[in-house]
């Protein structure tokens, strides 16, 4: 409310009361408060359910990232290989939680050996497979193709003639990537090596080359259709 002053001079003015004496003040600063209240429990709940959709979101993907089958190339480096002590059939089939696709009998450095073949390996082309071969229950050979390898560039004809015998697996793998596909067989205690590379070769459709090793260092070489 207003009130009216007399100066000495007889002079009346109207003196106001300030405004943050007046009562529609107060009640605006109320309303504001509250609304403010009000915004903040909205933004923490939003910011609740994103961080628990993030959550949900980043758990599902972790989910959907893990193998299904124990079918992949660090499985495949486990298996030992000697017809006395390698990795056993049923520890291998454990290993990659499912019967093989399918069986037959081979003949393996003239040792008949059983071979397994399970289909797909994770990560792996449409081709892709490995392969165990057993002797007495025991692994003898392995095998694993259609690994998915990405190169800079294509490997000629002319770096695969450059390849001499003697060279280490570690000098193959710098000069060419890792390769598509292994083959290994333990034998009466004689081990060989054989690396398989089947894509960026330069050549024709199906270009291909194949590095065998005796002791860890190239022993032979095959290629088909390069250039």
């Amino acid at each position: 409310m207003s009130k009216k002053i007399k100066d000495e001079n007889g002079n009346v003015y109207i003196k106001k009361k300030p405004f943050y004496k007046r009562i529609w003040f107060w009640i605006l600063v109320v309303i504001v408060i509250i609304f403010a209240g009000s915004q903040m429990g909205k933004g923490n709940s939003d910011s609740s359910k994103s961080s628990s959709s993030d959550a949900s979101t980043a758990s599902s993907a972790s989910s959907s990232s893990k193998s299904t089958t124990g079918l992949t190339k660090a499985n495949f480096d486990k298996i030992t290989l000697s017809d006395s002590t390698g990795t056993s059939e049923k520890d291998v089939k454990a290993m990659f939680k499912k019967d093989p696709s399918s069986t037959d009998t081979q003949t393996v450095e003239n040792v008949s050996a059983n071979m397994y073949t399970w289909s797909g390996i994770d990560g792996g082309d449409i081709t892709s497979a490995i392969v165990v071969g057993f002797e007495n229950g025991h692994a003898i050979s392995k095998a694993i193709s259609g690994i998915k390898v990405s190169r800079t560039s294509k490997i000629t004809l002319a770096q695969f003639n450059a390849i001499q015998n003697g060279a280490s697996k570690t000098d193959i793998q710098k000069q060419f990537g890792e390769p598509n596909g292994y083959d290994l067989t333990n034998i009466g205690g004689q081990s060989s090596e054989m690396w398989s590379y089947t894509s960026g070769v330069n050549g024709d459709i199906g270009a291909n080359f194949n590095i065998t090793f005796t002791n860890g260092v190239v022993s032979g070489k095959t290629q088909v259709s390069m250039k």
